[in-house]
């Protein structure tokens, strides 16, 4: 893995993805007890359990890229890292607004380390020429590929669905006719021969 692959802006969404990590399991809120005891929480509660999967997803993510493994998804990859680091802003921000009691300088940095994977996560996608409206067309292209997807499917699924219908169907009635013919040909079989197995008397 080389990092000096990586763009200025990816350097920075990676930095501070793994510090915006480190500092998540510290206290965010803390309450002091007379002095002599506290209790707290960290980040990982309400909103910002999301925040850190997504900057988990992140590193994954950027991992991904230095490992030279390409994943298509409909988006470039500096695309889908803006994506993720514009969600964990947001869930950092709510986050930081929600449990507002009681805040740390633990909180402060997070909040801080979150801005700049979004601004990192930006200047990487600069870096590469693309653009928040390139990024929304292809969003736009990508969920119309999905959806035409699961239409295909289902109606492929309704497609087998309906021709096991009409095989089961034609099944039956062909084990009908037999039986009918079966039952016909078992009719005129009794007809020919008399009550008891008896044949008709003959006349001199």
């Amino acid at each position: 893995m080389d990092i000096s692959k990586l763009s200025h802006g990816a350097k920075l969404v990676l930095g501070a993805s793994i510090a915006f990590l480190v500092v998540s399991i510290f206290n965010w809120q803390e309450v002091e007890f007379a002095g002599i005891a506290s209790a707290g929480v960290s980040m990982w509660h309400g909103w910002g359990v999301l925040a850190g999967l997504l900057a988990i997803a992140i590193v994954a993510w950027e991992g991904l890229r230095l490992a030279n493994m390409k994943i298509e998804i409909g988006l470039s990859p500096a695309m889908v890292t803006t994506a993720l680091a514009l969600l964990l802003g947001l869930f950092t921000l709510l986050k930081f607004l929600v449990d507002n009691e009681f805040r740390t300088f633990w909180a402060w940095l997070g909040l801080i380390l979150a801005i700049g994977i979004v601004v990192g996560a930006f200047m990487n996608m600069q870096a590469t020429g693309e653009s928040i409206s390139d990024m929304k067309k292809s969003m736009v292209a990508a969920a119309g590929g999905a959806a035409a997807a699961a239409k295909g499917a289902v109606e492929s699924a309704t497609e087998k669905g309906g021709e096991e219908k009409a095989a089961s169907t034609e099944t039956a009635a062909a084990a009908a006719e037999a039986a009918q013919e079966q039952a016909s040909g078992a009719a005129g079989t009794g007809a020919d021969v008399a009550p008891g197995g008896d044949e008709p008397p003959r006349t001199a």
